[in-house]
């Protein structure tokens, strides 16, 4: 089972590096969004270059296609790859306010782009279970080397189950988004990504022990509350 934390961005350096120290020791990959829920900030690559370059841990840093022609994807690949950046997830990306949008590849062209590189790099895209079966299971055919999986829930149970049969064969890895919420945060969560996609520490829980036996881990999202969900990552570590 692998732990993966997702670090949004900060404003200083050196709160950064304090939240990295706290994460190398209980997981395997920091996670590094860019521009999450559409609002600008640090650039992933860059700041999981910075991350690599101080401290020796996996990180996984995401490109919005969105923003980026094919020279650009191209050159940020082979920057990642050079920084010792082990991972790269590629999403499309929400429309940021008052920018222009190139979207040159979609994310699922930029698959192919890196695995054509050959430079070590691993690629991969994130996977909804609130889409159809069908065009599910089309994107589990691209081969992303892993899947970030939105929308766990007992609702999406089946798809689920059907969805890591296919990976196992096919050597792929699965790790569902926990996007945990404290009493502090939730209101302000909820009124940003809507109440079905932010959950309880309780719930969390509840749901990563009753799935665990289906995926490779877990990526623990906590947005606006670090201690939170360093809190629960620990706890989730002690059950599954």
């Amino acid at each position: 089972m692998e732990f993966l934390f997702e670090l949004t961005t900060v404003r200083r350096r050196e709160e950064l590096m304090s939240r990295v120290k706290t994460l190398k020791e209980i997981v395997d990959w920091i996670d590094v969004p860019d521009s999450p829920m559409g609002v600008a900030s640090q650039f992933s690559p860059v700041v999981s270059c910075y991350i690599k370059s101080v401290e020796d841990m996996g990180v996984i840093a995401h490109v919005r296609t969105i923003d980026l022609s094919r020279v650009a994807l191209t050159a940020l690949a082979k920057s990642l790859a050079l920084c010792g950046v082990e991972r790269v997830v590629y999403v499309r990306g929400d429309t940021v306010s008052n920018s222009t949008v190139v979207r040159d590849l979609e994310p699922e062209d930029a698959v192919d782009l890196v695995k054509q590189l050959g430079m070590g790099l691993s690629p991969g895209l994130t996977l909804s279970l609130r889409k159809e079966l069908a065009e599910i299971l089309k994107r589990v055919s691209l081969k992303a080397d892993f899947y970030l999986v939105l929308n766990l829930g007992r609702d999406t149970e089946g798809k689920l189950a059907e969805i890591a049969t296919i990976s196992r064969r096919l050597g792929l890895k699965l790790y569902p988004y926990l996007v945990i919420a404290s009493e502090e945060s939730r209101e302000k969560l909820v009124r940003i990504l809507g109440g079905d996609k932010v959950l309880s520490a309780s719930r969390a829980l509840e749901l990563a022990v009753e799935y665990s036996y289906l995926i490779d881990g877990f990526l623990v999202s906590s947005p606006l509350d670090f201690k939170s969900g360093v809190e629960f990552l620990n706890k989730l570590r002690s059950r599954v």
